[in-house]
C-alpha cells in the first residue's frame, strides 16, 4: 500500500498567465506582500517576500493582483476530479492538495513509480505547476513534497526517514526546539524513547509523526465523481462586453470537453449563468439537435447566441451546468424517423440559437386516425411518444382543402383501407382510401365516402 500526494503551490498565479501575454510581469500579494510572481517579474528584480512599495520601484510595469480576489476553487475542484482517472480514492487537503490513495493500484501500474509518472505526465498536459511524492504513508507523502521546489522537484527527500523537521507539521517552535537539541530530521526524531517523544511533542505533534510514520490512522473523505457537470468561473477580472468573455468561454469549453471524453459521454444541453455586479444572474441555455462533445462545438453555439446578447453590468464570474448527459456514440431522436446528416442538425443548432427555441417546430403524430388531424407541429428537441401506421402508405402531400373527383380518370393501385373515426367529437368520417394512378399528375390518394369521391393528397 502506498499513497501519492500531488499539491499545485502557485495555481492562482498559474490562470492568471494564461490570461496575459508572456511577456507580463504579474505578481500576487497578500498583507502587502509579494507571496507569488512569475519568472518575468522575477527577471525585473521582483522577489518573494518583498513589499508592493519595492515590488513597484523594481519593475513599475508589474500586474499586481491580490489574493483575496482571485479564486481558484472550482479549477481545482476539476483538477481532482481529474484524478479519479487513475485511482479510485482521492481526498482534498486545505492547501490545494491531493491525497491520491495506491490502495489496488499496483495490479495496474506494478510499481508507485508508474503511477506518479502516469500522473505527472497528466498534470503537465493541463499547464500547471505542481508537486508529487509517494510514500508508504498519506501524510509522510504530504511532507515529501513540502520539501520539493517547484521549479526542480527533483532536489526533494525521496524518503521520509531523510526528512527535515522543517517540512512536517510540527510548530516552527517545537522545531527550533529539537533542532537545538540536535534533532534535524524525522529519523533522529523518532529514535528518542516513546516517553520522551511524547513529553518534547505532546498528544497532537506525537499523532502527526505517528500518522506520517504509519502507526496511526489518518482519516479521509473521499471525494465523489460527480453525476453531472457542473463549474463556476471567476474571472480574473471583470468585462463588461461579450468579448472580454470570448478567452474564458474558451477554457470553460475546453474543461467541459475534457470532463466529457473523461467519461465517455456527450450532451445536447447547456446552461450558462452570468453574474453581474449588482444585478440579477442571468441564464443563457444551449440545446443542439445532435448530441456534442468538442470544445469547438460548443463555442460555436455560443458565439451564435451571445451575440444577440446585452450585458446588463459588468460580468463577475459565469457557471456552465449539463445534466443530459449520454453515452458516446449514442445518438438523440432526430426531426424525422431517419437519422439526419450532421449539416441538417447543425442547421437546426444554429436557427434555434439564433432565433430562438420557440420559433423552430417539427411535425411529429397525434393520436387520431382521420389523416385531416393526425399530425401537429412540436418544439424540435420534444421526443415523439408516437409513429405513424406502418401497414399502409401515406403520402407526402395533404391536399388543404378536399377536392371531389371524377373516379373514371383514376386506376386504384391499392386495396381499400377503412378509416372509421372521430364519433366522439360529432367530425366522424367514414372512408375508403386507395392509392390510385392519375396519368397527368402521378399516384393520388383517394377516398369514398357515401358514394362520392374525393383527392386528398399525393404521393408523387
Amino acid at each position: 500500500m502506498y499513497w501519492i500526494y500531488l499539491d499545485f503551490p502557485q495555481l492562482a498565479l498559474d490562470l492568471l498567465q494564461r490570461e496575459h501575454p508572456a511577456e507580463h510581469a504579474l505578481a500576487i500579494h497578500h498583507n502587502k506582500q509579494i507571496i507569488q510572481l512569475n519568472q518575468v517579474a522575477y527577471q525585473l528584480g521582483v522577489y518573494l517576500g518583498s513589499s508592493l512599495n519595492t515590488a513597484y520601484q523594481l519593475a513599475p510595469q508589474l500586474h499586481l493582483y491580490q489574493q483575496a480576489d482571485l479564486s481558484c476553487e472550482s479549477y481545482f475542484d476539476s483538477l481532482a476530479q481529474q484524478a479519479l482517472q487513475y485511482c479510485a480514492q482521492v481526498a482534498l487537503h486545505e492547501e490545494q492538495g491531493l491525497y491520491i490513495s495506491g490502495a489496488g493500484m499496483l495490479s495496474i501500474y506494478q510499481q508507485p513509480e508508474k503511477h506518479l509518472k502516469q500522473l505527472a505526465e497528466h498534470y503537465q498536459r493541463q499547464q500547471v505547476s505542481f508537486r508529487i511524492a509517494y510514500a508508504e504513508t498519506a501524510i509522510a507523502a504530504r511532507w515529501l513534497v513540502r520539501s520539493q521546489d517547484i521549479k526542480h522537484p527533483e532536489t526533494g527527500t525521496k524518503h521520509l526517514p531523510d526528512l527535515a523537521l522543517s517540512y512536517s507539521d510540527l510548530p516552527s517552535a517545537q522545531v527550533t526546539s529539537l533542532q537545538a537539541m540536535g534533532l534535524y530530521t524525522i529519523k533522529q526524531l523518532s529514535n528518542l524513547p516513546r516517553p520522551e517523544l511524547r513529553k518534547r511533542l505532546g498528544e497532537e505533534s506525537l499523532g502527526a509523526l505517528d500518522q506520517a510514520l504509519g502507526l496511526q490512522n489518518t482519516p479521509f473523505t473521499f471525494i465523489q465523481t460527480k453525476a453531472c457537470y457542473q463549474q463556476r468561473f471567476p474571472l480574473l477580472s471583470e468585462t463588461h462586453t461579450i468579448q472580454g468573455l470570448s478567452f474564458p468561454l474558451k477554457q470553460a469549453c475546453q474543461h467541459l470537453q475534457q470532463w466529457l471524453r473523461q467519461r465517455q459521454l456527450s450532451s445536447n444541453t447547456l446552461l450558462l449563468t452570468l453574474s453581474f455586479r449588482d444585478k440579477p444572474s442571468e441564464q443563457v441555455s444551449l440545446k443542439s439537435a445532435r448530441l456534442l462533445q468538442t470544445s469547438q462545438d460548443w463555442l460555436a453555439l455560443f458565439r451564435l447566441k451571445l451575440d444577440t446578447l446585452r450585458l446588463p453590468a459588468a460580468v463577475l464570474e459565469f457557471s456552465l451546468y449539463c445534466q443530459a448527459l449520454y453515452p458516446l456514440g449514442s445518438e438523440v431522436s432526430s426531426l424525422f424517423e431517419q437519422q439526419q446528416s450532421s449539416d441538417d442538425n447543425l442547421l437546426f443548432d444554429q436557427l434555434s440559437v439564433r432565433l430562438g427555441e420557440h420559433t423552430i417546430s417539427r411535425l411529429s403524430c397525434q393520436a387520431d386516425y382521420r389523416p385531416e388531424r393526425a399530425s401537429q407541429y412540436l418544439p424540435l428537441q420534444q421526443q415523439d411518444t408516437l409513429s405513424y401506421p406502418s401497414l399502409f402508405p401515406r403520402p407526402c402531400w395533404l391536399l388543404p382543402q378536399l377536392k371531389p373527383i371524377n373516379i373514371r380518370h383514376f386506376t386504384l393501385l391499392s386495396p381499400p383501407e377503412r378509416i372509421a373515426s372521430g364519433w366522439w367529437d360529432e367530425q366522424s368520417i367514414n372512408r375508403d382510401y386507395y392509392m390510385a394512378q392519375c396519368p397527368q399528375q402521378g399516384i393520388a390518394w383517394i377516398f369514398q365516402e357515401n358514394k362520392q369521391w374525393f383527392l386528398h393528397g399525393w404521393f408523387a
